[in-house]
Parts: structure tokens; sequence; C-alpha cells
């Protein structure tokens, strides 16, 4: 049998393991951004913002559906390199700030959370975060789920320095997490509600002098988040009966409980995911009617990550389905509770074969996750190659979608550019089109096309089964396709 002693020194050298383990994985993963750089869908988004106007690029996210947070943090380095006229790739750029706040998790993990609760809750924290489900590539893509682990990480490290002594500076920091948060992704917003709401649970039952700090805090982030109130009321209004609305199923809920913790399409993978996360929550639970004061901090972590989910769920139902990428933050928050947990278990008995279980999940993920940024990576090569075929003075490229347009204007500004066309109604285009061009604003088909008759005319559009209004005469011819946009030459029968 082991005494306490050894089995701490036992402990801190799994955790030492795990902590080293997370860097090489992290190491790999930035040289697999350098040599194989891939762009998921939204990220052609992210790109296409960086080269305008900080007021523009606010514009048309406002337009779009997430807040601006995270688009300045890519936008603002760009410019700075710009002013610098240092030369620098976009793509890698973009990866690497979204590297960055998983690298800041890991000095988190070996300082604060090591810290407080040893060696093996860390280093357990910084692999999990990294190794399971699909982490290891949401923190290779640019887009704002890394930024919005990082600050709820944060916000929740600091509600749990109020639980144990409610200093102003927790208060401070929560506060400042919780706004940045809610600017950075809407359900960064939703786990930090939650968690406000745990909060003052806690208070009315145990602290009531801590009242009027809790509604200092909330009153101060509700007021900071105003100004974009308004954006995102007039965005869930155009945003209502998308084509992802009421989509949830039983399915889809049962796919966000074991997406924390593989990403694999096996179906027993993910089962033996989720009896795990029943398992670990009635333990907690448990352990909480226990010792309420020792355990309710974890216990907080699992019910973000299932109040968050909820809440999407409620979206999905009223405005559009809940990606499983969405939770992923929640699902930081969640490992970090996990972590603390197995980290007091009995060593030999409960805590080798755990870590062992983590280890083959982490393996089977990682592989995963590897092949499929290969695959990414050729298909970004055979995307850019098939651009820059149609990038050229010959080319009118007619772009349906606001949204596509942002992707692929700059990729196509050799030739001309048009955002939208019209047939019936003479309409003016969008507001994201005069951000390019204001010359460039409406194509009117059939009216405009006799100007390019000697021009090779191209439409862009997503392909999601909706017929185009052509006029009499005209059909398209495929001839690539980019993500989720078809692109087709416009052809006169005749």
């Amino acid at each position: 049998m082991l005494n306490s002693n050894e089995t701490n020194i036992y402990k801190d050298y799994l955790g030492k393991f795990l902590f080293v383990l997370s860097l090489v994985i992290f190491g790999l993963m930035v040289f697999l951004i350098i040599q194989k750089p891939f762009l998921h869908i939204d990220e052609w988004f992210t790109k296409g913002l960086m080269t305008l106007s900080l007021r523009d690029m606010v514009h048309i996210t406002a337009g779009d559906v997430h807040p601006p947070l995270y688009y300045i943090t890519v936008w603002a380095p760009a410019k700075v390199l710009n002013l610098l006229h240092i030369k620098f790739d976009k793509i890698i750029l973009m990866k690497m700030m979204s590297a960055i706040p998983y690298l800041i998790l890991y000095i988190i993990s070996y300082t604060k959370i090591r810290k407080d609760y040893g060696w093996l809750a860390g280093g357990l924290f910084a692999f999990t975060l990294i190794a399971m489900s699909s982490f290891f590539t949401v923190f290779s893509i640019a887009r704002m789920y890394p930024l919005g682990t990082l600050l709820l990480v944060c916000g929740f490290i600091s509600a749990g320095e109020i639980l144990k002594e409610p200093k102003l500076k927790n208060w401070a920091i929560l506060t400042v997490m919780a706004i940045l948060g809610a600017y950075t992704h809407y359900f960064v917003a939703f786990s930090f509600i939650v968690l406000y709401i745990l909060l003052l649970a806690h208070i009315l039952i145990n602290n009531k002098s801590q009242l009027k700090m809790w509604i200092y805090s909330a009153i101060y982030g509700i007021l900071c988040f105003i100004p974009w109130m308004f954006i995102l009321y007039k965005q869930t209004i155009e945003d209502k009966g998308g084509n992802w609305a009421n989509t949830i199923s039983l399915d889809a809920i049962f796919e966000f409980f074991s997406s924390a913790f593989s990403s694999s399409s096996d179906t027993l993978i993910p089962l033996i995911g989720v009896i795990i996360f029943l398992a670990l929550f009635i333990y907690i639970l448990i352990q909480y009617k226990k010792s309420p004061k020792e355990n309710e901090f974890i216990l907080f972590g699992f019910l973000i990550f299932i109040g968050t989910l909820l809440s999407g769920i409620l979206a999905a139902i009223f405005f559009r389905n809940t990606a499983d990428r969405y939770l992923v933050p929640a699902m930081g928050v969640l490992w970090l509770s996990i972590s603390i947990m197995i980290s007091r278990l009995d060593f030999k008995k409960l805590v080798i074969p755990i870590v062992i279980l983590l280890l083959l999940f982490g393996a089977v993920n990682l592989s995963d996750q590897i092949n499929e940024i290969s695959k990414n990576h050729d298909k970004l090569v055979k995307d850019q190659k098939f651009l820059d075929s149609i990038n050229n003075n010959d080319s009118v490229v007619i772009i349906n979608s606001k949204v596509k347009l942002v992707h692929f204007y700059n990729e196509l500004k050799k030739g001309t550019v048009y955002e939208d066309y019209t047939i019936g109604h003479r309409e003016g285009a969008r507001d994201w089109a005069k951000i390019y061009d204001n010359k460039n604003s409406k194509f009117l088909i059939p009216d405009d096309v006799n100007k390019y008759k000697d021009k090779n005319i191209y439409m862009a559009y997503r392909d999601d089964g909706t017929k185009l209004d052509l006029p009499p005469g005209y059909s398209l011819e495929p001839v690539g396709r980019v993500e989720n946009c078809q692109f087709s030459k416009l052809i006169h029968s005749s």
C-alpha cells in the first residue's frame, strides 16, 4: 500500500508527465499550422476581414451573427505588421492568434491550477484541453473559440476565488472576463449567465453580504454590453428562420455531450464518453452532498456545461441550430472541473485507469484531427488553385451572398466582382458591397451582361438547394466549389 506522501509524489510525477506531453502536442500543432496551413469554412471570412478598416470590419461583423472582439484581435496585429512593413502570411498569423490562447491556458495550468490543486490537476487540464474531442483543431482554426475558452476559464477561476474569499479584485476580474467573453461569442455569454446564476444561489444561501457586489458586477456587465445589444437584436431577428433553424434533435444533444470527450463519428466511442460524463456527474453530486464547500467549485463546472447546452437547445428551437464547436469554451470549464476531481481520487484504484482511458481517447482524437488537418490542407491547395484560375482580367464574378463576398473578394479582385444581382426589381446591392467598391455595387441581369460579352461571367452562391432566379435564355455550368460555395459559369443558350 502507498502511504499519503508516496501517493502525492506519484501524482506529481504523473502531472508533470502530462504537462510535458501537452507541450509536445502543442508544438506539433504549431508545426502543422506552419507546414500544412488550411482554412476551415468560416476562416475565409476571418481572412477577408483582415484587409478592411476597423470601422468597416465592425460594420460587417454587425451584419453577421457574431460579436467583434475576436476579429479585432486578429485584425490589430495584421495592421501593426503592415505599418512596420513586415511581410507575413495571413493564414499563419490567423492560426497563431488562435494558438496563443491555449499557450496562455497552459501557463495558467502550470501556475494557478498547479499551485491550488496540485501537479496532477494542472497536468490533466493542460492535456485534456488539447487532446480531448476536436480541441486540437479548434485551437488551430482562426475563429473565436480559443479566445472564448481562455476568457471563460479565467472568469470561472475568479468565481472559484469568490467562493473561497470574495475580494473586490476577484469580482473585478470576473466582470471584465464576462464582458470580454460576451463580445467574443454569444455562447460564452450564455456560460457566464449560468455562472452568475450559480454565484447568486451560493450568495443567497451562504453569504448574503456579497449580494451587493453581485448586483454591481451584473449591472456593470450589462451596461457595458448595451451598445451591442441593439446589434444582437437585429442579428437575432434577421437570423430567425434561417437555414439552421429548428433542427435540434435527441441525436444532436447526444452528440453535444459526447463531443466533450471525442470527435469520432464511431457511435461506440461517443457513447463511452456520455457514460463517463454521467458517471462523473453523479459522483460529484454525491461528493457535493457529503461536503458542499470542498466540491461546489467542481460542481459549478459541470453545471456551466449543462446550462450552456440547455441554453443552446433553446436558441436552436427559436433561432438556429447549436454547433458543437459553440460549446468548446464550456467544455474547457468542464475539463478543469474533471481534472481537479480526478486529482483527488485514489491513485492506484482510480487515477491510473482513468488517466490511461483519457490517454487512449486522446490518442484516437489526435490521430483523427491530424488526418483531418492534412485533408483540409490538400483541399486548400486545390481551392486556391481554382480561385487563382478565375482571378484575372477576363473574369466577372457575381457573388450572391454578403458573407461569401467577404470570403472571396480579395481572392478574386483582379477581375470584376459584384455582390448580388437583380432581375425583376432594380434594387441596389447591400451595404457590404459598398465597402469594397461603390461602383460595382449591383449587377442587373440581363442588362449589364451585354457589357461583358467578351468576358467569362461566373456566379458564386451557397449550395443549399436554392434555385437561382436566372433570366430567360441563360443557364449555369458548374466549374468549381469552395467549401459550401458553388461557382458556375453563366452561359447563354443561343
